[in-house]
């Protein structure tokens, strides 16, 4: 199983914040932080981040293909 990396933490306010577990920091989409919102939002961008982390694997820049 494909280990997660991204979670949610809750905030001491009760918000939510999309944590990357790899910076440790906020995960960020278009530049904006995910961070300080409501539980159910916080829930709908967990599947976009993994959808964007595997598109981005699977598009390849032109100098990284290998001789034709």
């Amino acid at each position: 199983m494909e280990a997660q990396r991204y979670d949610l933490k809750e905030e001491s306010d009760g918000s939510w914040t999309v944590i990357d577990k790899e910076t440790g920091q906020a995960a960020e989409l278009n530049g904006e932080p995910l961070a300080h919102l409501d539980i159910h939002l916080a829930n709908e961008y967990l599947p976009l981040l993994k959808l964007r982390d595997t598109v981005s694997g699977l598009i390849r820049k032109p100098d990284d293909e290998g001789p034709a």
